[in-house]
């Protein structure tokens, strides 16, 4: 099976389809023309390990979505560490609506990203080289995002803590890990005040974690939600 083909095209639907998410075939072009820019690119500069087509589907393609349920129509959104554009260039296909900000550190990569928006002819959205935890710093993202999310880019309390000055006040912060999130939540027990209440660094939040198995391979992942507190939430 090849990339960008339609038997590929309509497994990414099949797998999509089995993982609760309907994809229209305008989602399905631009997500096979991404898959065939990554691999292209993939061979000059390492942006990802996964080059079978049912992989590439599976563990880039599909995972990158399953966020989208808890993210709104026209939010602003900041991916973390995007890499070779996981999961901010799928959301922003799935949604278009997104207004979409990635950040790496890595210039080539952030090429990679700045070429494939032009090919996708996509409006708002953009690719900065920028270490994450210098953002703060920067008047255009302190304060400024709806969602924050990163895909196995650090360890939760550091997202965190690096996330917290970019969101809005009812913004959340969403990390998508894998099988060992079981173990960071448990690091964070020493800073738990109630039933999914806790304190980091001064900053009170709660906690969602949203368990879920990837549709073909049954691979563990989770999303860990979080939402800073509010007036008087708790």
């Amino acid at each position: 099976m090849q990339i960008n083909t339609s038997q590929w095209r309509h497994l990414v639907r099949h797998q999509a389809a089995l993982a609760g998410i309907d994809i229209s075939s305008r989602a399905l072009e631009q997500i096979a023309l991404f898959a065939s820019e990554l691999l292209v690119w993939n061979e000059k500069i390492n942006l990802t390990t996964l080059t079978a087509p049912e992989a590439l589907s599976e563990k880039h393609m599909i995972d990158s979505l399953i966020p989208a349920r808890f993210i709104p129509e026209n939010a602003s959104v900041l991916d973390l560490g995007s890499g070779g554009g996981f999961p901010g260039i799928p959301l922003k296909i799935f949604k278009p609506s997104l207004d979409v900000v990635m950040v790496d550190s890595i210039r080539k990569k952030i090429n990679f990203l700045k070429y494939v928006i032009s090919q996708l002819k996509f409006d708002n959205i953009a690719a900065r080289q920028l270490r994450v935890e210098q953002l703060a710093e920067i008047p255009e993202f302190a304060g400024r995002f709806d969602v924050v999310i990163s895909r196995a880019f650090t360890s939760f309390e550091k997202f965190f803590q690096w996330s917290v000055p970019l969101i809005q006040p009812k913004g959340i912060i969403i990390a998508m890990k894998g099988r060992g999130v079981d173990g960071e939540i448990q690091a964070l027990k020493a800073r738990q005040l109630g039933s999914g209440c806790y304190k980091i660094d001064n900053n009170l939040f709660k906690l969602q974690v949203e368990k879920y198995q990837l549709p073909v391979s049954g691979d563990e992942r989770a999303l860990v939600i979080c939402r800073p507190h509010v007036d008087n939430e708790f």
